[in-house]
């Protein structure tokens, strides 16, 4: 049986030398996995139920340190070597789905080969309201576009540019990315 270990990065472990004591030990010790969540904003009294919890509350206060996930898995893969890492989960929809591939692809290098990007849809209406991100409709940002869709969404980005776009995109880091294990987690969609 493998073990992973969650929520690094919240509350109390959202310090530097948490982070590399709970790191180092969980890899000393043979975890398989470290875990990083995430939520850019959690409010007080939320209208949203938590979907993981009997009451409908998440059990993180909403004043809570919650550190960016792929920072702090990025500071993980410098103090580990062999530990795996993953986002349990990323919330896609509030992202450049495009930069995330790129950051991704990017803590995938920098760890060896580590990573694993989990992402979600995310179930909290008032974040995504903080971060002017549609609610609705927010399950379909998670899932992989098809080739059509990336071809209209690169003719439509060059030509908010100005450029004529020519069926050519530049795809830095390319053979890191084809390498990133994904899976999408979360009721929510």
């Amino acid at each position: 049986m493998r073990v992973g270990l969650h929520a690094l990065g919240i509350s109390d472990g959202a310090s530097p030398e948490v982070i590399r004591a709970v790191a180092t030990t969980a890899e000393r010790h043979g975890f398989a996995r470290l875990w990083c969540g995430e939520h850019v904003v959690l409010v007080d009294s939320p209208e949203s139920r938590y979907p993981y919890s009997a009451d409908g509350r998440i059990a993180v206060p909403a004043d809570a340190d919650w550190l960016d996930p792929l920072l702090t898995l990025s500071f993980a893969a410098a103090v580990t070597s062999t530990i795996e890492l993953a986002t349990g989960v990323l919330l896609l929809p509030e992202h450049n789905p495009i930069v995330v591939a790129k950051q991704a692809a990017t803590l995938d290098v920098l760890s060896s080969g580590r990573f694993s990007l989990g992402v979600g849809a995310g179930w909290s209406a008032e974040e995504f309201e903080a971060l002017g991100v549609p609610f609705t409709g927010r399950g379909l940002a998670s899932r992989e576009p098809t080739a059509a869709e990336q071809e209209q969404r690169a003719r439509e980005a060059a030509g908010e540019l100005g450029i004529e776009y020519t069926g050519q995109v530049a795809q830095a880091g390319q053979d890191a990315w084809a390498r990133i294990r994904a899976h999408q987690g979360g009721a929510a969609a």
